[in-house]
């Protein structure tokens, strides 16, 4: 059951796994609206959500939360994904997850390992007397009403219950939901006890039996597999080199027009003499990274698609055909027909 995380696409900024917003896109579907034109209009390419370890930037995954609730009408829609989602679709984390010993270890891997999921969402664990919360924000704003958090918070709820083989009743649900007496309804019924809304932050409880009991599907070896795929992955993020992000940042743009120093930087938080500055620090610089995400780019496209050269040369940055050829010769040592008519003699 082990589901390794391999790392597409660097979080040069806030990112959320793409098989959370799979889950987002299927529970859309069961209100009559068809994701992918609503992904086109934020910009997400909807082609990642197959891609197992694919990652969206945050700032486009929030503008999708606010057209799939205003196209579906529904504020409480995080309530209803949150009901729906599937733990494997979270991969390690959710497999870990099924494995786990008892709601005390399933939380306790929610709260270590949700970067996972979000980079933006930070979960903590406090207990008290009466017995063990889980605590949820995400950094640097929320989705409209708290919308990811609710899902987050009804999604392990879900998986209590789920794994315990029968129903497990909160301590307490508070959410920072604006109160009104149709949400109330909602969640109470979900939830199976009064929910606090207008709250300062989302939270559950749970007492310490219901914390202990053990779950049925218990398997350690499983739970450390897992729990190592996480960190490695996790681990593999924060080693990125900065020029990394930056030419990850540049592949993302260039079918935009050229990239430009002064935007790339501002993506990435950070001001242009700063950028400047990393970049010397690995021996990189702008400019030889624009040019390396260009060459790369032309040789799969000129090899592995059926696009006009001259189109390609626009999409690269080339307005001018002859300097789209020079460069060519430059990386190639021959003109962009030459280069694909090398590709197709290696095909045959």
């Amino acid at each position: 059951m082990s589901a390794p995380l391999h790392q597409h696409h660097s979080p040069i900024e806030p990112t959320i796994l793409a098989s959370w917003i799979r889950a987002l896109c299927q529970t859309l579907r069961g209100y009559g609206v068809h994701p992918e034109p609503l992904m086109r209009q934020c910009g997400m390419d909807a082609g990642l959500l197959h891609v197992p370890e694919a990652r969206y930037p945050t700032a486009q995954v929030r503008r999708f939360w606010q057209a799939a609730i205003e196209h579906t009408g529904d504020p409480l829609l995080g309530l209803q994904m949150g009901e729906e989602i599937q733990a494997p679709s979270l991969h390690a984390l959710g497999l870990a997850m099924l494995a786990s010993a008892n709601l005390s270890e399933l939380l306790s891997q929610m709260a270590r390992y949700c970067k996972v999921i979000s980079s933006t969402m930070h979960m903590a664990l406090r207990h008290d007397r009466s017995g063990s919360a889980l605590v949820i924000k995400t950094l640097g704003g929320s989705e409209p009403n708290h919308a990811a958090r609710v899902a987050m918070l009804a999604f392990i709820h879900r998986q209590a219950c789920r794994l315990s083989q029968h129903p497990i009743k909160p301590t307490f649900v508070a959410l920072a939901v604006e109160p009104t007496p149709e949400y109330s309804a909602r969640l109470d019924n979900y939830f199976g006890v009064p929910v606090t809304l207008g709250a300062e932050q989302d939270s559950i409880g749970f007492c310490y039996s219901d914390m202990l009991e053990p779950f049925a599907g218990a398997n350690p070896m499983l739970v450390s597999l897992n729990e190592q795929a996480i960190r490695d992955y996790l681990s593999r993020i924060e080693r990125l080199r900065f020029a990394d992000r930056v030419l990850e940042q540049i592949r993302r743009t260039l079918p935009e027009g050229e990239p430009r120093l002064g935007d790339i930087a501002q993506t990435l938080g950070v001001s242009q003499r700063t950028l400047q500055r990393k970049l010397n620090q690995e021996a990189q610089s702008f400019q030889g990274l624009l040019d390396q995400a260009r060459r790369q780019q032309a040789e799969d496209l000129l090899q592995h698609s059926t696009l006009p050269i001259v189109e390609i040369g626009y999409r690269l940055g080339f307005s001018d055909p002859s300097n789209f050829c020079r460069a060519s010769h430059r990386w190639f040592d021959c003109s962009p027909s030459e280069l694909r008519e090398r590709g197709r003699l290696v095909a045959t």
